[in-house]
């Protein structure tokens, strides 16, 4: 079910307004990410390192807060329960998306405190997503289908296993270093300043890695479910 997961997963685009809600998410990660390096950069702020920390933990939660939003929009279309973004089926839910996405949040900023994750965190965006929306659909998705459907589900038999998780992981990993080394002209030398593009577009652009394999992920679900 692995394997079919990622072929569902690349499906999914083939709705518009899937892409079109990742896309969406795309320029608000971009927005985000520049003003929060515009308002660090002020000269009034004179503590740089409070200020970085501030960014970092502002930062991460404005993103998982956008990722709620985003997968409680098209949760009914991950699981393959409509074929249309429908605010009215998901509106009930706005608040546990929420509460989940703070919970995302800490969980995150947590494995961002452990070494050498940290390093491995800071140079993959798209894993971050990943492992925080993994985070968010299970909180969602779970009662959410334990409510439309009136019937407990054992969450072990809906979501991927812990070698699976891995497998998500380390395709997130590999797909956001053929990404960096697709790139590789638009960003700045070794040893040079980082760039426009290093500092901004690169990071988000693997945000997007992590959305696509989110998708996969998702669609692990949805697969086990149509099969019970």
């Amino acid at each position: 079910m692995f394997w079919r997961s990622i072929w569902h997963g690349l499906e999914l685009f083939g709705n518009w307004q899937v892409t079109a809600a990742a896309l969406i998410f795309f320029g608000l990660q971009v927005l985000t990410t520049e003003t929060l390096r515009w308002s660090t950069g002020q000269k009034e702020m004179q503590d740089a390192a409070s200020a970085g920390c501030l960014t970092q933990i502002v930062g991460v939660l404005l993103q998982a807060l956008l990722l709620g939003l985003f997968l409680l929009l098209l949760l009914p279309l991950l699981l393959g329960l409509q074929t249309t973004i429908s605010w009215s089926s998901v509106e009930p839910y706005a608040m546990l998306a929420a509460r989940a996405g703070i919970a995302a949040a800490l969980a995150v900023s947590i494995l961002a405190f452990i070494p050498g994750l940290r390093q491995i965190l800071a140079g993959s965006p798209g894993l971050e997503i990943l492992i925080g929306g993994g985070i968010l659909f299970r909180l969602l998705s779970h009662p959410y289908l334990e409510k439309i459907f009136g019937t407990k589900i054992p969450a072990s038999s809906l979501y991927p296993n812990f070698l699976h998780c891995l497998g998500y992981l380390l395709l997130a990993f590999l797909l956001g270093r053929a990404l960096m080394l697709a790139t590789l002209p638009l960003r700045s030398p070794p040893g040079a300043p980082p760039n426009r593009f290093t500092r901004l577009w690169g990071p988000s652009l693997d945000c997007l890695i992590g959305i696509l394999v989110l998708a996969m992920y998702a669609q692990y679900t949805a697969l086990a479910w149509n099969q019970r």
